[in-house]
């Protein structure tokens, strides 16, 4: 096949009567098959409807199209023509009937296109023939000289490696080359993924530039990370193009039923609405797959882990109308502290289904139940960064109450992705997701990081129960038109969410300190009878978006608005007092502006400036409800992907603020003033390359300078003006090295080798300062097949990670408390494919 391809020197055939086009600018009418098809694009004079007979090879001056890097999902096949030719810049001729209800299967990688064609085509009754930079696809019974789709078994083939994206898929709504994007973009596939074994969001994102995930061993599911010197709370979190949720407890990621993740790094509330200024991270969930897949694996490690997982997927019907893929995950496991768990149950079905007429349908459902402990773990600052008379905390050290010290949370969701092709290059997008929650939580927390006399630490107890429900759902329009010379990718749309939680607090007190250098844990305690918060909360947002992406020539243009409605509430007692009913509504219009320049030799320089809201739910001492905070961006980078091999290199500079923050009022303790403002900026620097069959290269460094630009301390408080904002370093790198061996003595064994440093951090008074680290990870595979037919499809891994085992901390919840850093792990992981 390979060498027919390269040998085709095809001539384009003749089809209807051969009609005249009438030309619209750069889109272009043709008669093909008996039905007018618009081609985007490509002037009418470079269509020839002349019935002579074709031109002899020899006459035919077919510009040499090279190998490019191409992504494409599994669409239906009309979408997925429309993406290849607006990747390969080639112009796609057919007849809309022929299309049929057929779907394309998904490519990525760097190809030659007509093997890529092939390979779209693959599994129909149709052909194609190219002629310089047009195709032609027909019915292959009707066109004997056209070059039929290949005859794909199993999954489908990578052409070269295919571990560099090319397109964003999760952190916008629509599907955008990473070049044309005016904002910095991570994106960690599944490759990724199971190359270092993550085993949680925080690992997946770190190698990320511009990200620091803070680890928090056996911690409550909220997520702390921050992206460019801002703290992302779960409202920033993407999954399957809507937010998590809002109850920052009752979520928690399973990177297991992750394809890939995406950070898009600056404002996004004109996407998505409120957020912070960092930006958003994007989760895009195991679909159906057109080709069969079945993986089964084991694992055990470290903390006495247990752990199996399956993944499947595979054809319903024989036409592939209907597929079904089903994730799911068990694990029961230690932590490096002691008396607490990590254990969960994760499954996730999904339907797809291809109904005819340009519509799909698909259908996503997720349970997850797991089991964490309720200590804060908020170590004290002593005997852990700062010198303790009584020597250094251990990291196994569990700063609860045995019993009542614990925390589950089950959540259930369930949801549908409607994609409704209409005429032309136009879809309808509809996707909901309805989610519950029940948390139960008994935490053991402390009202500082101090210690008395240098050992005893001292904890309250807080029963807090909570259950939520939340709808979100978002319709949008997207399509491609042409005005003039310009090309437009067009995104309209309107998204809402409603939130509803109830939640009791009940606060208790512990007798007796406890000893951290020889903790004895029990002794007496006793329950408040009168619950601390008995509130129901609610949010309702609404939010009109329009986004333009221009095309003119090489540069790329994109324009983008919001307005958002928000209304947030809360009715019950605090402290057995009165009945208080409180609600508060906010409007915002948030808006992107970026400009991108595609050269011919791979280098792209862009510019662009965002904004974004988020509410702020406090008031001021009349009672005023405070207006959301603002933040703005500007940012300027280059990215160069090169023409040789795979690779992607990006250079970033930033510049970011948050106004309108709360800070303490000085002239009337215990309420708060508008007036706080915190600053970002910084370079970051991020590659991803195939070095050659079998090594790829991920490699980042950041720097960023976030501190606090005006604040208003109590009288006598620390003002935070000039400092550094906690937990964020200066500066950050990471590299990860991985090589894969397919001949020779060592064929099949695949070994990966990470290094991650972050810089000194410190506490938000800047009074503590936590000593910067580097760590190192590393990873065995090996393809069992190769010792015998009996065992083809089996592979066996090993990972490591902290593989010294360094002792490294981070801020804490408190000014002089720190988090423990994870300790080495090491997992053993069996795996079969069939």
């Amino acid at each position: 096949m390979t060498d027919r391809l390269a040998g085709l020197r095809p001539t384009i055939r003749r089809h209807g009567a051969g009609r005249r086009a009438p030309a619209l600018g750069w889109l272009t009418v043709c008669w093909v098959a008996g039905g007018w098809t618009v081609l985007p694009g490509l002037p009418a004079h470079a269509l020839s409807t002349s019935t002579d007979p074709a031109p002899a090879p020899s006459d035919i001056d077919r510009p040499a199209i090279q190998e490019m890097l191409l992504e494409i999902p599994a669409l239906p096949l009309r979408e997925s023509l429309t993406s290849f030719g607006r990747q390969t810049g080639l112009q796609i001729l057919y007849s809309p009937d022929v299309l049929s209800d057929h779907r394309s299967r998904a490519l990525s990688g760097r190809m030659d296109p007509a093997v890529a064609l092939s390979i779209l085509l693959s599994g129909t009754d149709l052909a194609f023939e190219m002629r310089g930079r047009m195709v032609t696809i027909g019915r292959l019974q009707e066109n004997p000289g056209f070059l039929p789709g290949l005859t794909v078994e199993g999954r489908t083939p990578s052409a070269g490696a295919a571990r560099i994206p090319g397109q964003s898929r999760g952190a916008g709504k629509t599907a955008t080359p990473v070049e044309d994007l005016p904002q910095g973009l991570s994106i960690v596939t599944r490759e990724d993924l199971d190359q270092r074994d993550a085993q949680d969001i925080n690992s997946a994102l770190a190698y990320s530039a511009g990200v620091r995930p803070i680890d928090y061993p056996g911690g409550q599911g909220a997520i702390d990370v921050f992206v460019r010197g801002f703290r992302q709370s779960s409202e920033s979190v993407m999954i399957d193009g809507l937010r998590s949720g809002y109850n920052p407890y009752g979520l928690e990621y399973e990177p297991f039923g992750v394809e890939r993740v995406e950070v898009l790094k600056g404002p996004a509330s004109t996407l998505y609405g409120a957020m912070p200024p960092g930006g958003a991270i994007a989760l895009v969930s195991k679909r159906p797959t057109d080709s069969p897949l079945h993986r089964l694996q084991l694992q055990g490690g470290s903390h006495d882990r247990r752990q199996v997982t399956a993944d499947l997927s595979d054809r319903i019907d024989a036409g592939g109308t209907l597929r079904y893929r089903l994730t799911m995950l068990s694990r029961r496991s230690g932590t490096q502290v002691e008396r607490t768990p990590d254990d969960r149950l994760y499954v996730a079905p999904a339907l797809s289904w291809s109904a005819g007429d340009g519509t799909d349908i698909t259908l996503l459902a997720s349970y997850l139940d797991f089991r964490k402990m309720g200590a804060e773990q908020s170590f004290p600052a002593s005997g852990t960064v700062l010198d303790n008379p009584y020597g250094r905390l251990g990291s196994n050290l569990f700063l609860g109450y045995p019993g009542l010290s614990s925390y589950r949370s089950r959540t259930l969701s369930a949801g549908y992705d409607i994609r409704h092709a209409l005429a032309g290059d136009w879809t309808l997008n509809q996707t909901l997701r309805y989610s519950r929650s029940r948390v139960g939580y008994l935490s053991s927390w402390a009202s500082s990081g101090l210690l008395e006399a240098d050992r005893y630490y001292r904890f309250g107890l807080q029963d807090r129960p909570k259950t939520s429900s939340t709808l979100l759902v978002d319709t949008n329009l997207q399509g491609n038109a042409n005005t003039g010379p310009l090309r437009h990718g067009l995104l309209a749309g309107i998204d809402h969410g409603r939130y509803r939680a109830h939640e009791t607090r009940r606060n208790g007190t512990v007798a007796d300190a406890l000893d951290v250098f020889d903790p004895v844990y029990g002794g007496a305690y006793g329950w408040d009878t009168t619950l601390a918060r008995d509130l129901t909360d609610s949010i309702r947002q609404t939010g009109l978006y329009a986004q333009d992406q221009i095309a003119a020539g090489n540069w790329r243009l994109t324009l983008g608005g919001r307005l958002d409605w928000s209304s947030t509430g809360a009715v019950g007692r605090l402290s057995g007092g009165p009945l208080v009913e409180t609600t508060q509504f906010d409007r915002a219009f948030t808006k992107r502006i970026g400009l991108a320049y595609r050269s011919e030799g791979g280098l792209t320089p862009y510019a662009g400036y965002s904004t974004s809201f988020q509410p702020n739910s406090d008031s001021d001492v009349q009672g005023r409800p405070f207006s959301p905070s603002r933040g703005t961006q500007l940012e300027a980078g280059l990215r160069y992907r090169p023409k040789g091999f795979d690779g992607l290199f990006t250079l970033s500079l930033f510049r970011a603020v948050q106004r309108n923050l709360t800070t303490a009022d000085p002239d009337n303790p215990g309420y708060s003033v508008q007036t706080g403002e915190v600053r970002s900026r910084g370079v970051e620097l991020e590659a991803k390359a195939a070095l050659g069959t079998g090594t790829d290269l991920t490699a980042a460094y950041s720097y960023t300078d976030a501190q606090v630009t005006r604040d208003s301390p109590y009288p006598g408080g620390t003002d935070k003006t000039g400092k550094r904002v906690a937990s964020v370093p200066r500066h950050a790198a990471a590299v990860w090295l991985r090589r894969h061996i397919d001949e020779g003595a060592a064929g099949g064994l695949t070994a990966g080798i990470g290094v991650r440093y972050v810089g000194a951090t410190f506490n938000a008074a800047n009074s503590v300062r936590v000593p910067s680290y580097m760590l190192a990870d590393v990873s065995l595979g090996y393809d069992l097949g190769r010792l015998g037919p009996a065992l083809d499809g089996a592979a066996l891994t090993l990972t490591a990670t902290n593989l010294f085992d360094r002792r490294y901390f981070s801020p804490g919840f408190y000014d002089n408390s720190v988090f423990y850093g994870n300790r080495r792990m090491v997992l053993a992981t069996l795996s079969y494919n069939w």
